[in-house]
């Protein structure tokens, strides 16, 4: 694998919540923007390649770079609040809305060195930034790398019972006072092509993913109502098997919703985690950011 030379430094912070939060910080002095990577379900600061190509890239360009976990990285993890606060954390059993206390905290964080914040997703992290945005009416513009209709890819998943069936079966289901409450293999997950993605998650968690904005904001056959009057950037590849539908139907949703949206589609083999035009499309990430 190549190696993309480029030194950050681990970092902690903590939350309003007071959960710490860890991740890696690429950052000079004389750079007064900072771009904040917010990672997809079960994701967390460092696994996908793109980010070390961002990050050099950024940098290059002058732009500070922050990669860090949300409460809901990987599946379950320990986490602290305050200091030696004990707790599960992870995306199998976080509640989504943790994530406007998390992107906070790590706007908090950056601004101690930061004239200009922007915040980019990535996959279910799309879902996050924008929940936080619509939530906070902040001001940030935003950066969706591959943003999904997970509405769309569950009720693949789950057919023929339909999403809302399966919420109703899931909250009477009887629960183990003091446990986790793990659902089956096969509650959750994506089928896309002959790919079959098994995730593992509680049902608290399951339900509040399912009942909460990751289901609606990106909801092609439900539109979600909203307006956000920033600058968007979009990049969706051509060979993402995670969308459910044409590339044009996905940017035309964001177009009646953004004030000012561009769009990153120039590369047909390009896949969910950008593989094969991470450098590319950081540079036209670098691009937007400056124009």
């Amino acid at each position: 694998m190549e190696r993309h030379n480029v030194l950050g430094e681990l970092v902690s912070f903590k939350n309003s919540k007071q959960l710490h939060h860890d991740g890696i910080l690429y950052q000079n002095d004389s750079h007064r923007t900072t771009i904040i990577h917010v990672h997809g379900s079960f994701g967390n600061f460092y696994q996908n390649e793109f980010l070390r190509i961002m990050a050099k890239a950024y940098m290059s360009a002058r732009i500070n770079f922050l990669s860090f976990n949300l409460a809901g990285h990987d599946a379950l993890a320990e986490g602290y609040r305050h200091e030696w606060d004990f707790e599960y954390v992870g995306g199998a059993v976080m509640d989504f809305d943790e994530c406007i206390f998390d992107i906070q905290g790590a706007i908090d964080f950056v601004r101690q060195f930061s004239d200009r914040i922007i915040l980019q997703g990535h996959s279910m992290g799309c879902d996050r930034v924008l929940h936080f945005i619509l939530a906070t009416r902040s001001k940030h513009d935003i950066i969706l790398l591959s943003p999904c209709d997970s509405y769309q890819l569950q009720a693949n998943w789950i057919a023929p019972e339909t999403i809302e069936q399966q919420i109703e079966r899931l909250k009477g289901r009887l629960s183990i006072e003091g446990a986790l409450d793990w659902l089956p293999m096969g509650e959750y997950g994506i089928r896309q092509g002959d790919w079959d993605y098994l995730i593992p998650i509680t049902r608290k968690s399951l339900l509040r993913v399912m009942e909460g904005p990751a289901f609606r904001l990106i909801r092609i056959d439900h539109p979600a109502d909203f307006r956000i009057n920033q600058r968007v950037l979009i990049y969706i590849g051509g060979d993402d098997t995670l969308q459910t539908a044409p590339a044009q139907v996905m940017f035309r949703y964001f177009e009646e919703r953004v004030h000012e949206l561009t769009r990153i589609s120039l590369f047909p083999d390009g896949d969910h985690s950008l593989w094969g035009c991470e450098r590319e499309v950081s540079d036209e990430i670098v691009r937007w950011v400056w124009s």
